[in-house]
Parts: C-alpha cells; structure tokens; sequence
C-alpha cells in the first residue's frame, strides 16, 4: 500500500500482517511445549544435564542472543547469505517465521545447530530465553536483556526494572546481574526490596498489561526500524488498527486513543533501546 511504504521500508504488508496474526499462535504454541515437557518430564530430563538453566543468556545483548537462537537452530548461514545477497533482514526473518509455522507438520532435521556445536539441550535453553524475552518486550515494551542491562549499568533507581524481569522469568535471580543486586539488597536489610521480591516473584503482571501484548511486539519493529517516529495518526490508524487489526477501543475515538498507547509505549522505552 502506497500511503504506508515509507513506513514499511523494505517489508510487505501481506507478510506483516501474517507475521502479526502469527504472533498470539507462536505464544500459545510455546505454552502447549511447556505442558507438553511438564507432562513428559522422565523423558525430557534425560536431554538435560545437571546444570541446566539459561539465565545466563539474559546478560546478552538482544542482537546477539538472537544470533545465538539462529545459530542453535542452524539458520545463521542462511541469515548470512541473505545479507550477501542485499535482502531485507526483517523481511527476511519474517518470511522464515512464517514459513516455520506453515510448515510445522513437517519433520525438521536438525543436527546440531551451526557447525554442529550445540546439543538438544542447548536449544531448549536458548529458546526458554528467547521466548521469555519476547514475552516480557509484549508485556512490559522491553526485553528482558533490556531491563538486565538497565540494573547491570545502574539506570534502575527504583528497581522497576529489577522487579519487571521477576516477574517474567524467577530463574533471572540466578544471572550474575541480578544475583548481584539481590546480594546488595540483603547485605544493606533492603527491606522494601524483599518486600517487592516476594511480591514480584508470587505475582504475575497485571491484567492491563496483558492487553495489547500484540501490538507492542509490531510497535518495537518499528521501533528498531526507526520510522515509529514517523507515523501521522491517520497513517497508524490504517496500519495498526484497520490492516493489522492489532488495537481495539471501545471509545468515541480509537484512533486517537491508539496514538496515546504509542505515545505511552515511545515515552517508556527512553531508558532502554
């Protein structure tokens, strides 16, 4: 669509809007292989070794845990070629994305990963990290390395941050940064600190912010592709909410309200990227 190109860049609007309804699919998929393994676990344990965990991976940058994703999957040197050959990456991981899910009954052959470097257990780590990730940029409008990064370098006064990534993923306690902090916070009698802790990590986040999750993972590619900036409201009106039909409101005017949640979500990212 000719009103939005300059917006696009080098996607196409038919594949993001499969890639947008790909995206709640892709979240329930993951919940049916958790309860799948839960249900299965005397079978799975034995692809584990005993030190198993993948808090670690948080410490990454983002570009480089989804690197690190694309190379257990053995993708990487298709990522590679498809730079060479001057491609849309976001296009093209995309395209990947999609053709994953429609090809999904098709036995995959996997054989370690690029080069041959990573075992079974490997993936099921770097894929626990990369799903937790995801999840927590849908629900908070940062991924969870985002927020590590934030405690890590000292901008997180408040510890919202800190608490957030609980939230999302209790195993983020044991990464250095977190451990880090926690040590601090008992050393010192933190006391509002335990107390948010044991809040944070009985609780889940709140309802609100279940709403739209959606919507603020295709806002963050906009964002990465720097035009999010240039949306005029007439323009994220036929985008998000009549092509992609990724908000709704049951307000007088939805599309003013749509620019508000992006204006909310643009404000929130300042800390991070």
């Amino acid at each position: 669509m000719r009103k939005l190109q300059h917006l696009l860049g080098g996607l196409k609007l038919g594949r993001l809007k499969k890639f947008a309804a790909l995206i709640p699919k892709t979240r329930n998929k993951w919940g049916e292989t958790l309860a799948h393994a839960s249900a299965h676990r005397n079978k799975v344990e034995k692809l584990l070794p005993p030190e198993f965990y993948w808090s670690f991976f948080y410490e990454l940058e983002v570009k480089e845990m989804l690197l690190l994703n694309l190379a257990s999957l053995g993708l990487l040197d298709k990522l590679v070629q498809a730079h060479r050959e001057g491609l849309d990456l976001n296009q093209y991981l995309m395209d990947e994305s999609i053709r994953e899910a429609e090809n999904e009954s098709e036995e995959i052959e996997w054989s370690g990963g690029h080069g041959g470097l990573f075992s079974e257990a490997d993936v099921i780590a770097i894929s626990y990290a990369s799903q937790a990730s995801w999840n927590c940029l849908s629900i908070y409008g940062h991924y969870l390395n985002d927020l590590v990064k934030q405690v890590r370098d000292g901008k997180d006064p408040l510890n919202n941050a800190f608490f957030y990534a609980v939230s999302i993923d209790r195993t983020i306690l044991s990464c250095p940064t977190f451990a880090a902090r926690l040590s601090r916070a008992e050393f010192f009698g933190e006391k509002q600190f335990m107390f948010r802790l044991r809040k944070a990590v009985k609780s889940k986040p709140h309802d609100a912010l279940l709403q739209h999750r959606d919507l603020r993972a295709v806002l963050q590619l906009f964002h990465e592709m720097k035009t999010l900036t240039l949306f005029t409201l007439d323009e994220a009106d036929l985008l998000f909410i009549k092509e992609l039909k990724l908000y709704q409101d049951a307000g007088q005017d939805p599309t003013r309200s749509l620019m508000r949640f992006i204006q909310r979500w643009k404000a929130e990212k300042s800390p991070a990227t």
